[in-house]
C-alpha cells in the first residue's frame, strides 16, 4: 500500500499528471456553489422530509426522551446538556462527510472524462514499454454504476436506524461512501487498462494492496476540499497496481 501511495504522490511532479489534478478542483468548486449545496438545502426543508412519518416520529421520541430525562432529579438537566452536545458533535461529523460527499461526487464524475488521459500520462511516464487493452463500454460501465449505487441506497435505507447510533453511524456512513468510491475508481480504471479476465481476477474489495492505498486516499476526502483532488490521486494510485500487474503477465496473445 505504502508503496503505490508514494508512487502516485511522485506523479504529481509530472506537469501532464499536474494540470489535470486541478481541473476537477476548479469544475467542482464552480458545480458545488451553483448546485450542489443548494439543492441539498431545499431538499432538507422539503415537504418531504419534514413531513415524512420517520422524521415526525423521531422529533416525538426526542421530546419524550428530554422530559423523562429532565425529570431526573439534580441530574436532569447535566444529561440533557451532555446528550445534547454528543448529538451535535455526532451531526457535526455526518454533516461534514455529507458535504465531502457531495464534493467528492462532483469530482468523480468530471474525473472520470479525464480517466483515459490520467492512464495514458502514468503508462507513457512509467511503462512505455507494456501494452494495454481494455474492456467493456461506457454505457455499460453507467449501468454497473447506476446498479451498484441502488443497492447501496437500499442498504442506507434498511440500516438508517444505525445512524442514530453514536460512532457506529460514524463508521457506517463512512463505508458506505467508501464503498461506492471504490467500486467506482477500480471499474473505471479497470476497464481502460485491463482485459476482462485479468479485471475479474483483481477487482475484489479482498484485494488488499489497491483497496486500502484507496481506503487512505478516501479517508482524505473528509478533510476541506481535498476531496476534490482524491478521485484524481486513486486513477493514478490504481493505474501504477494494474500496470504493475498487468507487466508481470503473459503477452496479450498468451492471456
Amino acid at each position: 500500500m505504502f508503496d503505490l501511495l508514494l508512487k502516485t504522490l511522485a506523479d504529481l511532479k509530472e506537469p501532464a499528471i499536474l494540470w489535470r489534478l486541478f481541473v476537477p478542483f476548479v469544475a467542482a468548486i464552480i458545480l458545488v456553489s451553483l448546485m450542489g449545496y443548494g439543492i441539498f438545502g431545499v431538499f432538507l426543508v422539503s415537504d418531504f422530509v419534514t413531513q415524512s412519518p420517520f422524521v415526525q416520529e423521531m422529533g416525538v421520541w426526542t421530546s419524550e426522551a428530554e422530559q423523562s430525562i429532565g425529570a431526573i432529579p439534580f441530574i436532569g438537566g447535566v444529561l440533557i446538556w451532555i446528550v445534547g452536545m454528543v448529538f451535535a458533535v455526532i451531526a457535526g461529523i455526518l454533516g461534514v462527510l455529507l458535504g465531502s460527499y457531495l464534493i467528492l461526487l462532483f469530482a468523480m464524475i468530471i474525473t472520470g472524462f479525464m480517466t483515459d488521459s490520467l492512464v495514458k500520462a502514468v503508462h507513457d511516464k512509467h511503462y512505455p514499454n507494456t501494452d494495454y487493452f481494455g474492456h467493456g463500454t461506457m454505457t455499460g460501465m453507467i449501468w454497473k454504476l447506476l446498479v451498484y449505487g441502488f443497492l447501496l441506497l437500499l442498504l442506507f435505507i434498511v440500516t438508517i436506524p444505525m445512524l442514530f447510533i453514536p460512532l457506529v453511524n460514524v463508521v457506517w456512513f463512512w463505508l458506505l461512501g467508501f464503498m461506492f468510491f471504490r467500486y467506482s475508481i477500480v471499474l473505471d480504471v479497470g476497464q481502460v487498462i485491463l482485459p476482462e479476465k485479468m479485471f475479474n481476477e483483481v477487482k475484489h474489495m479482498t484485494n488488499w494492496t489497491p483497496t486500502s492505498a484507496v481506503a487512505a486516499l478516501f479517508l482524505m476526502s473528509t478533510l476541506p476540499l481535498i476531496g476534490l483532488f482524491v478521485p484524481v490521486l486513486a486513477v493514478i494510485a490504481l493505474s501504477h497496481y494494474y500496470f504493475d500487474y498487468l507487466s508481470s503477465m503473459p503477452a496479450r496473445e498468451e492471456i
